[in-house]
Formats: structure tokens, C-alpha cells, sequence
């Protein structure tokens, strides 16, 4: 825990950037990317726009990989903090986020794990010095593997009676969605792709799943990697 330890104490001083009305603590600590996508007002900018056009007032939204907290932050201001739920592995990301939801006055529930397939309480997580590369299996740039509580997706689906579902969760997607046979209330499920972690037929196969669990593509707001699956 020695590096990771390292790295958190280097979260200090932030400076703030402004997103959509929101202000974003921006910590030395952070990849110099993200730093100036946050500066430039293009942090996300995809995925807050396909949650303009997708969530409805009565949506109750989860966050999956909720890194900074902006998407959370978004989704609060249209439907409310009571009917988010964001979750963030990464402790470092998760205390960014509970910085920022405090900062912005929002009482968003958070939850500090892994939604990842399998059984236990628990899951072998491994931080990054690139926080966005932090994930559920090794990359190179990784520090020592740490446990953290495992969620159960379809069971948080159910409780929360979820509507609509953003995963971004660095290349844990296919596992997580597959897992999945009872999408519940879901109607939208936005997701970021890694088809450089999963690869191309499991990407395929993931898309494929999602078609034969009633989703489709919605091709209007569909940008890059970043898909959105709306119940046909």
C-alpha cells in the first residue's frame, strides 16, 4: 500500500475547473489529459450530452466508475441527488468524488467498490498511476493490488430500481453486463467500450447480449466508443 499511500497524499492544493455549472477539484495528482480536458470544458463532453438527450425526470440513475464525479454531479441536476447512485473502485477517484459531490452541495450516495461478476464480498482491484487506467485486472503502470468490496450490479439494479445505467469501468463491461440476465426497469444503458482491454469479439459479444436483453443501439447519440443501448 506504500505507493498508492504515496499517491494520495500528493492530492493536494486542487485547483478548480467549471463544467456545465459544476466545479471540478482538479489535483496535482492528476494524468495531465484529464487536466486539460478539464480546463477546456471537454472532460466527458460526450457522455454529458448523450445524458441530456437520454435521462428523463423520473429516471433513477446509477454511475458506474464514477471517477471525478461529473457524470453523477450532471445526472443530480436532472433528476435530483436523491435518485443518483455513483460507485467508484478506485479509493483515490472515490475520494475526488465525495470531494466534489460536498463541494457542489449535492448529497449524492456513493458507494466505494467494484460492481464486477462473480461471488464474494470482496475483489482484487489494481490502482494505476494513470487514474484512468485503474481497473479490475493489471496494466503496466499498476500498484500493488488492493481488496475492495464487490457490488452485485443485477441486485443494485433491483433495490434501486434503476432506469438508466452509465458504465465505464475500464474494460470490465462484457463481464459485468453479461452477468446480467434480469436488466430490471432499465431503459438506457450508456457505455464506454475499451476494445483495447476486451477486444473485438468480445465487444461484438457484448453488443450481442445487450440486443438479445431488448436493448438496441441508439445510433442518433451513439459517439466513438462511447454506445448508448435504449430498450427497443
Amino acid at each position: 500500500m506504500s505507493r498508492l499511500a504515496s499517491l494520495c497524499r500528493r492530492i493536494v492544493s486542487p485547483r478548480r475547473a467549471r463544467l456545465q455549472g459544476i466545479a471540478i477539484e482538479v489535483p496535482r495528482a492528476l494524468d495531465a489529459p484529464i487536466k486539460r480536458a478539464l480546463f477546456a470544458g471537454t472532460y466527458e463532453q460526450r457522455k454529458i450530452a448523450q445524458l441530456r438527450t437520454k435521462v428523463e425526470p423520473n429516471d433513477v440513475f446509477i454511475d458506474l466508475g464514477a471517477g471525478l464525479g461529473l457524470t453523477a454531479l450532471f445526472a443530480a441536476t436532472m433528476v435530483g441527488e436523491d435518485k443518483v447512485v455513483a460507485v467508484e473502485a478506485d479509493p483515490r477517484a472515490a475520494a475526488m468524488a465525495s470531494a466534489n459531490f460536498v463541494g457542489n452541495g449535492r448529497t449524492i450516495e456513493l458507494l466505494e467498490g467494484a460492481v464486477v461478476a462473480g461471488s464474494g464480498d470482496s475483489v482484487a482491484f489494481y490502482p494505476n498511476e494513470a487514474f484512468g487506467a485503474s481497473a479490475c485486472f493489471p496494466r503496466a503502470g499498476g500498484i500493488e493490488a488492493i481488496n475492495v468490496p464487490r457490488f452485485d450490479l443485477g441486485q443494485l439494479l433491483l433495490e434501486r430500481r434503476a432506469t438508466v445505467v452509465n458504465v465505464d469501468v475500464e474494460g470490465a463491461e462484457h463481464d459485468v453486463l453479461t452477468a446480467i440476465e434480469d436488466f430490471a426497469a432499465v431503459r438506457v444503458l450508456l457505455v464506454r467500450i475499451h476494445e483495447q482491454a476486451i477486444g473485438y469479439p468480445r465487444s461484438v459479444a457484448l453488443a450481442r447480449w445487450l440486443f438479445d436483453h431488448g436493448f438496441a443501439f441508439d445510433l442518433a447519440v451513439c459517439s466513438g466508443r462511447q454506445m448508448v443501448f435504449a430498450k427497443a
